[in-house]
């Protein structure tokens, strides 16, 4: 019996991110009136850098699905854009974290509202009560991937 509620979980999962790929993914491409000239990935880790902080890049590469070469080219040209820096990880020498420059705050800060106004008008086509089943889904969404991730 779970056997069969994973593989119908599983399937649903991956409709869920072909749909929302194919209704929300074009938002993370460049914005017109940018002053950088970011692709996606690199506006995906903007977005990511700023909600943890201070991140490893390991662990950004796993957000992003990146290999180590791949992440390492766009560390630094995100840098020699001045929007991210790399500094020592205070609790481990060995380490080293990524976080954004203010320059990259503020970067970040326009995105998220660009982001914000590309949503919008998507999310406009529905009415309330579908505005609101959606919201529901994605905090019990939310919440259970956070439990994945704790365990894991």
């Amino acid at each position: 019996m779970k056997e069969e509620k994973i593989k119908e979980t599983v399937k649903l999962q991956f409709e869920i991110i072909n749909l929302f790929q194919k209704n929300f993914g074009k938002i993370f491409h460049q914005t017109g009136n940018s002053p950088y000239n970011l692709n996606k990935n690199q506006n995906r880790a903007i977005m990511i850098i700023g909600a943890i902080e201070n991140i490893m890049p390991t662990t950004l590469g796993k957000c992003l699905d990146l290999q180590k070469g791949s992440l390492t080219s766009m560390i630094d040209a995100l840098e020699r854009e001045g929007l991210v820096c790399r500094k020592g990880d205070p609790t481990d020498r060995r380490k080293t974290l990524i976080s954004l420059t203010e320059k990259g705050k503020a970067y970040r800060e326009w995105f998220m509202g660009e982001l914000e106004k590309k949503a919008s008008e998507i999310l406009t086509k529905l009415d309330e009560e579908d505005i609101l089943a959606y919201q529901g889904s994605l905090k019990i969404m939310l919440a259970t991937l956070k439990k994945l991730d704790e365990i894991a």
